[in-house]
């Protein structure tokens, strides 16, 4: 059976943004095999945002981004997998209440692309290798 072209809905997905997030809390997949979601929400663990260039200014990239993962206020990154029952995020009271948890830290694109392997394969071996980039 045969269908048209007006049976396929096509995603609008925000170009300034680009969320990511982890198997279980994903929208959708892109082309690299992550997984993401429109919305920038509290499942989301790291994002691409777009810069905004000047109308004047001509560029070889025209499309660089800003990378953010997510990172307590010790900037060690966010583990979003349960680990045998340890819990690593144990941080003081002022930590909690005045620092808050659910920070993002800007990162190179080297270290974003470590996170974003960690996210999809739950290796920590790429969690430590983003952490030792940032530090």
């Amino acid at each position: 059976m045969r269908t048209s072209n007006k049976d396929f809905v096509v995603k609008n997905t925000n170009p300034e943004s680009k969320y990511y997030t982890i198997l279980q809390y994903q929208e959708f997949i892109d082309d690299s095999e992550c997984y993401r979601t429109d919305t920038d929400c509290d499942k989301v663990f790291a994002k691409a945002v777009k810069l905004g260039m000047s109308k004047n200014i001509t560029t070889t990239n025209p499309t660089q981004f800003r990378y953010y993962v997510r990172a307590n206020s010790k900037k060690q990154l966010f583990d979003p997998f349960p680990r045998y029952g340890i819990s690593e995020n144990k941080n003081s009271f002022i930590d909690k209440v005045c620092k808050g948890e659910n920070n993002y830290i800007e990162v190179t694109q080297s270290a974003f692309n470590k996170y974003l392997n960690f996210l999809k394969t739950e290796n920590n071996q790429w969690l430590v290798q983003a952490q030792r980039e940032i530090l």
